[in-house]
């Protein structure tokens, strides 16, 4: 499902002038980093404050009063279904819950970027590089990213590297190796 940059915004601010501490860590990362106006699958956001899963009812009332729906993932956190002009977009509440674990430092390095005059947090391209190999999911879609952002110049290496070092070294070990198969070399 493709959606755009406003509608990003719109949710975004919403969300903030209602008290909701919030930080973009899925494929948006990526796809904004690379500039594309249209960005595709659901939206990810990493929630700061109020926990998703302790404060469902604070979620529930803000879809209610923005005419929002509610639902829940396959492992139990809270997703908004929000309306737009092609048809509705997926917006996943995730916090540091069963196997979802980002560390802080990566959360606290989070850049603030401007979007249609708005400021929205997101993590590090590299950042999500990490989240996505350690995850273990859509190797493919890594590789392709991979390969988009070292063609645009826009690939900090030693930031991975960096980040690497936040995971236990039983972790690293499986998170080089698919950072690898997805073409970037350790």
């Amino acid at each position: 499902m493709a959606y755009k940059l406003e509608d990003l915004v719109h949710v975004y601010v919403e969300l903030v002038r209602r008290g909701v501490k919030a930080i973009v860590i899925g494929d948006t990362v990526i796809q904004i980093a690379l500039g594309y106006k249209r960005l595709e699958g659901d939206l990810d956001l990493f929630i700061l404050e109020p926990s998703p899963i302790m404060e469902r009812d604070f979620y529930e009332n803000i879809a209610r009063e923005l005419g929002w729906e509610t639902s829940l993932t396959e492992i139990g956190i809270p997703a908004l279904i929000i309306p737009t002009v092609e048809g509705h977009l997926v917006v996943e509440l995730y916090e540091n819950y069963m196997d979802i674990e980002i560390p802080s430092e990566i959360l606290e390095s989070a850049d603030e970027i401007r979007i249609h005059g708005e400021k929205i947090a997101l993590i590090k391209p590299e950042h999500y590089l990490i989240l996505k190999a350690r995850q273990g999911v859509d190797i493919n879609k890594l590789k392709k990213y991979v390969s988009e952002l070292k063609s645009k110049g826009i690939f900090n290496k030693k930031l991975l590297e960096n980040a690497l070092n936040l995971y236990p070294e039983e972790e690293r070990e499986l998170i080089i190796k698919r950072l690898e198969d997805a073409g970037i070399k350790l």
